[in-house]
């Protein structure tokens, strides 16, 4: 077993250490499906546990010897994004387990953040908030302008809460697929845009804020998400349709 720790929490080495054997029976379950994420406390203290599914062979042998893991990137990722200006949950440390010298199981270990996702906000309301969308447009420019890339930017992946001067905040979660990048062409910040949500008219008005911020053609921005979002269902589709059929 290996474990990464924030330097600040050293002291909660045991506890984290005992994270694999009491994850199965301890702990408050907030999402069972195909990771598990839990909430436990350590002392005056609550942390959020996620464990990620058992990966297949090939991916055990990639996790072993070439690639970094879910949790292991979850866990630098925080740390990154922390020094970039970006808000997420803290990173207090990662666990990986082996099983015949193979990685097995991984574990991220994190602080809580008790903000809500954008998703009810957005997407449930017939008429969705324009200024949390303009925003939302916004802080995706800061994100791309930073070098930041979330790999799966949907709206329940990203939380929010207000100030009290009316102003909107966001926090990234589930960054492990996430990527860097020093620089990023406009075709590259505008494919990033497509996973935000499937609802049409939300998402080409905040590609339209987002356009004019950056200074380009809106419809030709915004045409090109669309399309981008367009191939990404039919994939999405096409992968459903063969899971049936094998």
């Amino acid at each position: 077993m290996q474990i990464l720790i924030h330097p600040k929490y050293q002291s909660a080495f045991e506890f984290v250490s005992n994270l694999p054997e009491k994850f199965g029976t301890e702990g408050e379950t907030i999402y069972a499906s195909r990771n598990v994420v839990k909430r436990f406390k350590n002392d005056d203290k609550e942390w959020i546990v996620k464990r990620y599914k058992t990966p297949n062979l090939i991916q055990r042998l990639a996790y072993t010897f070439w690639r970094k893991s879910k949790a292991k990137r979850a866990f630098l990722y925080a740390q990154k994004l922390e020094s970039i200006g970006i808000d997420t949950p803290e990173g207090i440390a990662c666990i990986e387990c082996k099983k015949y010298r193979l990685f097995h199981t991984g574990y991220f270990i994190s602080g809580v953040c008790h903000y809500p996702p954008l998703y009810p906000l957005l997407v449930k309301e017939e008429a969705f908030d324009k200024r949390a969308a303009s925003a939302l447009a916004a802080f995706f420019v800061s994100m791309h302008q930073k070098g930041f890339f979330h790999g799966d930017p949907n709206l329940s992946n990203i939380l929010y809460h207000i100030d009290e001067a009316g102003k909107y905040h966001f926090t990234v979660i589930d960054t492990n697929r996430s990527t860097f990048k020093a620089s990023a062409s406009p075709k590259e910040c505008l494919e990033n845009l497509k996973r935000i949500t499937h609802r049409r008219d939300l998402l080409q008005y905040i590609t339209e804020e987002y356009a004019s911020l950056r200074g380009w053609d809106i419809a030709q921005s915004t045409k090109q998400v669309m399309d981008a979002l367009g191939k990404f269902e039919k994939r999405k589709r096409n992968k459903r349709f063969y899971k049936k059929l094998f």
